[in-house]
């Protein structure tokens, strides 16, 4: 919200035109949204893997794999 009444106060001073302020605008409301659901999305991810983990006791995840690839073999 501060980023936002920072481009209306116009602070760093290059919203000359109005094209130029709506453009600020336009990319501040993007980083908001997109810091809004990546923050969504790993709640989101957290609330499953629990859910889970609660309705199947036995399962644990390994972790990330650790593979290499596939081994090519001599000709």
């Amino acid at each position: 919200m501060e980023s936002l009444l920072n481009v209306v106060e116009n602070t760093t001073g290059d919203c000359i035109k109005a094209d130029d302020a709506e453009q600020h605008v336009i990319e501040e409301i993007r980083q908001m949204g997109n810091d809004a659901l990546l923050c969504w999305g790993s709640t989101a991810a957290d609330r499953e893997a629990k859910q889970l983990r609660e309705q199947r006791p036995g399962l644990h995840g390994n972790g990330k794999k650790k593979s290499v690839g596939i081994q090519l073999l001599g000709k």
